[in-house]
């Protein structure tokens, strides 16, 4: 073992190399930098829903009410597989046009509403993930209505919704801005100058070892 893998003898083959780690930085940086100056700007998110209960008026005068009020649970899974029915995405649109919305079509009320069903209860809520304020909570208005009143027509039997208050207001759901495409060169320009510092010193210790085996 004439050769040692020494720290000056790393540093001498980093210096040696500095040439292509240079390189990897200005790729990095020129690649985050364009990637964040022609991404799309990000909006924040607005989260609003309206709560529905789906279920009997009076359990207690019935025979059995903890396995009426368990079976009423299950079923509302049933009644929730509906929730994409044409009939109430059509009646979710027309509402919105009515209430002065007219760019939500039916695809958008696919993609941004949804039925969940509170764990362990007969409550249901229609809730909205939506760019614009406005539109979710018009949207959430909406689709629970639509819901309400179209779903009992789909499921025979089923105890109509009784909807909720209409809410007012719509929660703030993300907050989060883009990263300036100057922050987004000097990350990128950090990761390049990493990996190749990296993979300098794993050349060099490659380098070093392979006469030690002769």
């Amino acid at each position: 073992m004439n050769n040692q893998m020494t720290l000056a003898g790393l540093l001498r083959h980093l210096f040696k190399n500095l040439w292509w780690i240079i390189v990897l930085a200005i790729i990095g940086a020129g690649g985050m930098f364009f990637a964040a100056k022609h991404s799309a700007p990000a909006s924040g998110t607005y989260s609003a829903s309206r709560a529905m209960y789906i279920g009997h008026a009076n359990y207690v005068k019935m025979q059995d009410p903890k396995s009426a009020l368990s079976a009423d649970k299950d079923l509302v899974r049933t009644y929730l597989s509906f929730s994409y029915d044409r009939t109430i995405v059509n009646e979710t649109t027309r509402l919105m046009r009515v209430a002065g919305f007219e760019k939500v079509d039916n695809a958008a009320v696919v993609k941004y509403a949804k039925l969940q069903q509170v764990p362990g209860t007969l409550t249901v809520r229609a809730r909205v993930l939506m760019p614009n304020e406005k539109e979710a909570i018009a949207l959430a208005n909406s689709y629970a209505q639509a819901f309400a009143t179209k779903a009992p027509k789909l499921v025979p039997g089923m105890p109509a919704p009784r909807l909720m208050v209409a809410i007012q207001g719509a929660a703030k759901a993300d907050d989060s801005e883009p990263i300036s495409p100057k922050k987004a060169a000097i990350f990128g320009a950090g990761a390049g100058l990493g990996i190749g510092i990296i993979l300098a010193l794993f050349t060099g210790i490659i380098a070093n070892l392979r006469p030690s085996k002769r």
